[in-house]
């Protein structure tokens, strides 16, 4: 019987815990809401909210947008729920969704890292802009104009056309011509501004008068006929000049910035195509162009790898050099590195030039500053390496330098330079260290070699 007491009161114990800890979960204010047992957090909210709100908005609006957030959410949650219980999430395109839906969000955050350091534009960049793009701004123009697009380009029906525009057919006559010979077309009225539209199209508009068709074509694709309407003027002047030349000159350089991380992506990645997609492009229809790395752009990047991979490998030969000469002072004694510990021993006297000693203090610290500045350097040189070219580079430039740095450092074993040397081991640590510094200079000063 005390022992179901002690159970009884362990059991209310534990419910009382879970209470508290929920109770405190859900004071804390990390839960917004509970969907059927499902929790919508507040940090979830956050998310979706930081992304519609502006900067400036008030206290009030703010909440109102993230309470748009959570009801969009739960609504989510709510049909999220539902396809489980008709097993849709059994369903083999699921996980074909799920997976796009990874690969998505992924490419979308990677796409923000790579612009991060896209830089910010100013009012004075805006307005140099605003004054050399008198068509986007001062001379802007508002265009309205009607566009006829016939399928396939029949260059003797299209003389045909020309010629009865001569004579002075009006564009019911063009239409009523089209439909005789059944050509397929399609007619639409469009009213844009002159920054919307490309140069060749919105000059040829300009030069031509107003209700007189025009004829045109894309290449051997598309033909076309075109009727200015009216032209009348729009200007952007002043704050809202400035603000659109922001916009647009950033959304230039994001644009800019990507192109340049996702070429550099396809030419340092292998790109293997199979089936019909492996075969070459052929005729005038294929337009779609499958990314594949540019063999020029490839092998420069692979002679940049090797240029940069000899930097840090020589780096690394002068930096076991300095150690060489570091091991000296702080031992006393002459010091060769090697890859593994000697099996025998030497019974042969000590020469004077290896005769131990208590290096100085002051020669301890300007051991250990060079030291940190050759440790610094390599970092760097393997940070910047690492940016563009692969984590083989700096294997191979790290791995090359250290054996061949081993095998220099044994010059020191001739007599002559152990004589030369015996005194000059500081000067030679500074040395080795210059060459160290240089290939970082070469690195970051010459990023297109």
């Amino acid at each position: 019987m005390k022992t179901l007491g002690w159970l009884f009161w362990g059991y209310i114990l534990l419910f009382i815990c879970g209470c508290s800890s929920q109770s405190a979960k859900e004071s804390s204010g990390s839960v917004a809401a509970v969907v059927n047992g499902v929790e919508i957090t507040q940090a979830e909210i956050e998310y979706f909210a930081k992304k519609s709100t502006y900067a400036n908005t008030n206290q009030a609006a703010a909440l109102e947008q993230k309470k748009a957030v959570l009801s969009n959410l739960i609504k989510a949650e709510l049909l999220s729920q539902k396809a489980h219980e008709l097993g849709i999430d059994k369903d083999p395109d699921f996980t074909i969704a799920l997976y796009e839906a990874r690969r998505q969000v992924l490419a979308g955050m990677a796409e923000s890292r790579l612009l991060k350091d896209a830089k910010p534009v100013t009012p004075e960049i805006a307005k140099t802009v605003v004054e050399n793009n008198p068509r986007f701004f001062s001379d802007r123009k508002l265009l309205v104009y009607e566009e006829i697009l016939i399928q396939g380009v029949d260059v003797p029906f299209l003389k045909s056309l020309i010629a009865m525009v001569d004579n002075g057919a009006t564009t019911e006559q063009l239409v009523e011509v089209l439909k005789s010979n059944k050509k397929i077309f399609q007619k639409t009225i469009k009213s844009q501004t002159s920054d919307q539209l490309q140069p060749v199209f919105l000059d040829t508009l300009l030069k031509s008068k107003l209700e007189k068709p025009l004829i045109a074509r894309i290449e051997d694709k598309i033909s076309m006929i075109m009727v200015l309407h009216q032209v009348r003027p729009v200007p952007l002047l002043g704050e809202q000049a400035i603000q659109t030349a922001m916009v647009m000159v950033n959304a230039q350089q994001r644009n800019a910035l990507l192109s340049k991380s996702m070429n550099d992506l396809i030419n340092t990645s292998k790109i293997t195509y199979f089936g019909d997609y492996a075969k070459p492009s052929t005729g005038k229809r294929n337009v779609i162009n499958l990314p594949s790395p540019d063999k020029q752009q490839t092998k420069k990047l692979m002679y940049q790898g090797v240029i940069r991979g000899a930097i840090l490998s020589v780096s690394c030969i002068f930096a076991l050099l300095a150690l060489t000469a570091s091991m000296r002072i702080l031992r006393g004694r002459m010091w060769l590195p090697r890859l593994w510990s000697s099996s025998s021993i030497s019974v042969e006297p000590l020469s004077p030039y290896e005769w131990e000693y208590e290096a100085y203090l002051t020669e301890k610290f300007y051991i250990g500053f060079m030291a940190l500045i050759i440790v610094a350097v390599l970092a760097m040189d393997i940070y910047l390496i690492i940016q563009n070219f692969s984590i083989l580079v700096i294997i191979a430039g790290i791995l090359s330098g250290i054996l061949l740095g081993i095998a220099v450092s044994h010059i020191f074993r001739l007599e002559a330079l152990q004589a030369l040397s015996h005194k000059l081991y500081a000067i030679l640590i500074a040395a080795f260290t210059v060459p160290v510094i240089i290939g970082l200079v070469v690195i970051m000063t010459h990023s297109g070699i």
